[in-house]
């Protein structure tokens, strides 16, 4: 309770103050009435107190670890897939005003794109081929159109898992 009496106050006093600092690892939109006004970069700016609001960013390298999927290669072989991607936000506005939620969206953007790309090869060219090179390209020209910059998307998961059948087909006939 004490913690959100702070931050209230925090939030009132940032609200009053006419002037706002955005750090050399920052970038921020400035909104005036809810609409788009400019990009700040690091540094000291002016704002209208209770008219303009400031929201702010992280634009430095970062990385996105993506969940593990169970995948199924060109030649029917059931696959493990994890990944992480790295990446930095290259247009702000374009990130935090056109995309809902960029960074699950690139989660669930770079994971498709790794689907598309197993299921389209066989298990030994999964092991042998260079896909990270082939992932990274593809997120790449994906995730510009959401202000992000991909600099790398790599496999560290990609083996062969054993799928194990719980139903036997006796238990199947027996129930028909």
């Amino acid at each position: 309770m004490f913690d959100r009496l702070i931050e209230l106050i925090s939030n009132w006093w940032n609200q009053i103050l006419p002037i706002t600092i955005i750090p050399h690892y920052q970038e921020a939109v400035l909104l005036r009435f809810g609409n788009f006004r400019s990009v700040l970069k690091p540094g000291l700016h002016w704002k209208i107190p209770f008219f303009d609001e400031v929201i702010d960013q992280h634009v430095v390298v970062t990385t996105l670890s993506l969940p593990a999927q169970s995948l199924y290669t060109k030649d029917r072989q059931n696959i493990v897939a994890k990944g992480v991607v790295k990446y930095k936000i290259a247009d702000v506005k374009t990130f935090l005003l056109e995309v809902y939620d960029a960074k699950d969206a690139l989660s669930d953007m770079t994971t498709s794109i790794i689907k598309q790309i197993i299921t389209d090869l066989s298990l030994e060219d999964c092991l042998n081929s260079d896909i990270d090179n082939t992932l990274t390209k593809k997120v790449r020209v994906e995730a510009k159109k959401w202000g992000v910059e991909v600099q790398q998307v790599t496999l560290t998961d990609l083996a062969p898992i054993r799928s194990f059948r719980v139903i036997s087909d006796s238990i199947l006939n027996k129930l028909d």
